[in-house]
């Protein structure tokens, strides 16, 4: 069993148990025969207070430690993840104070701090935290990077006043299971400030520096940075890019698209949004902070054929992966198949017609224009079939928009290949 499978099912099972426990600690106690509404949302009241201080604590702990957990699951997959979790918290935080009003038929205790019953009026604060932290998660893009740092700051307050706030005043709070979870979360969360801080203080040696801007295309440009510094990565990989300057603060995801032995750093970047446009007027000296790198959309089967999918900028991992593979001679044979809209608009065209390599093959799809050197449409099933030669011994990579990613994956099942080998690289900014 692989190392993520292992860690998936661990991270499972004491989800699983934790909510089972949860729940038995809180309506045990409760006689369904006698039951009334007041009982029923006090109960509930509880348990989604319980619930949503175990699910925020797993947010902030899996955020803390996104970069450790990369190397497993993709921090992209992660980040996708935990924005679909952060709904499902938001709920039954809010909730948990809703169903005490219903209980209790009284709002102003919930929503007003109280100070003269302490713990009561830290679980309000609390919630207005919660509140502005999901709000601001929200809006990130429109945040000063310095702000941003500020709120995560803020979520470790929201931790320790919920912690304070359902320990001093939950009335489960007595329970054994109750204690050794908000300690086992309170070691969690201690571990994950430590990892973050450590990791943050390891990343400000990466120093980097534009050396030049290259023009793939009209839209197309290939950002060259140099460091000082050796920075090691494997070809495929991201990194967040931040530029401090022209209020644009929010970080955002680009490939790299020089491969490991590369004197300089390249990422191909496609015009789109104010950040894109800062990016592609940067001067040769400006500082580039770059953090990571991230993703595991790399090779590490070294044995089967490897097709290559890609669909406009999503070309960029496979020029890493490609000219990694030319360069360490390995043996594996490499289908590329590059869908673009027009001949003109496609990136890296010359150095991928200049590849004599016998075990490289590159076929361009079309999908605006005819071309006597390309084929015309959208990369299907039909043309998955006619280049593809050995189906079931080859590793499919997708990147590319969404819609064509899920195109190919789901032709590339109608040709039945196996879900384990179909691997993609998730646009989520």
């Amino acid at each position: 069993m692989k190392t993520k499978d292992k860690i998936l099912g661990i991270l499972l099972i004491t989800f699983i148990l934790s909510l089972i426990l949860i729940f038995y600690s809180v309506f045990k106690s409760i006689n369904f025969d006698n039951l009334s509404l007041n009982i029923l949302f006090y109960s509930l009241g509880k348990f989604c207070g319980l619930i949503g201080f175990l699910f925020l604590s797993f947010l902030i702990f899996s955020g803390d430690t996104a970069r450790f957990f990369d190397r497993f699951f993709g921090i992209n997959r992660i980040i996708l993840f935990q924005r679909k979790f952060a709904l499902a918290t938001a709920l039954f935080v809010i909730l948990h104070p809703i169903f005490f009003i219903m209980s209790s038929k009284s709002i102003l205790p919930y929503l007003i701090p109280d100070f003269s019953v302490i713990p009561l009026a830290i679980g309000a604060f609390s919630l207005y935290i919660f509140i502005i932290v999901m709000t601001c998660s929200l809006i990130y893009k429109r945040i000063s990077y310095n702000i941003w740092q500020y709120i995560h700051i803020l979520t470790y307050i929201l931790f320790f006043f919920s912690l304070y706030h359902a320990f001093n005043w939950g009335s489960d709070s007595g329970n054994f299971f109750i204690r050794i979870t908000y300690l086992l979360l309170f070691i969690a969360i201690i571990i994950g400030i430590i990892y973050r801080t450590y990791y943050k203080l390891k990343q400000r040696k990466n120093k980097f520096y534009v050396k030049d801007i290259k023009w793939e295309t009209k839209d197309t440009f290939t950002l060259i940075l140099k460091s000082d510094n050796k920075f090691n990565f494997k070809s495929g990989q991201f990194c967040f890019l931040r530029l401090n300057k022209d209020k644009l603060y929010a970080r955002h995801p680009f490939t790299i698209s020089s491969y490991p032995y590369d004197d300089n750093f390249h990422f191909t970047i496609k015009l789109n949004g104010r950040f894109t446009k800062a990016a592609s007027e940067l001067k040769k000296g400006e500082e580039v902070i770059v953090e990571g790198p991230f993703g595991i959309f790399t090779i590490e089967n070294r044995i089967k054929d490897l097709v290559f999918i890609a669909g406009g900028v999503g070309i960029t991992p496979f020029m890493s992966i490609i000219r990694n593979q030319l360069k360490n001679r390995e043996k594996q044979n490499i289908l590329l198949l590059y869908g673009a809209k027009t001949y003109d608009s496609i990136i890296f065209k010359n150095y991928l017609d200049k590849i004599k390599e016998k075990g490289f093959r590159k076929i361009y799809v079309l999908s605006q224009e005819e071309h006597k050197m390309c084929e015309k449409g959208y990369i299907n099933r039909e043309i998955i079939k006619k280049y593809a030669k050995d189906v079931e011994n080859s590793l499919f990579y997708i990147c590319g928009p969404e819609p064509m990613k899920k195109l190919c994956e789901k032709e590339l099942k109608a040709l039945g290949v196996n879900s384990k080998n179909i691997i993609t690289e998730s646009f989520f900014w």
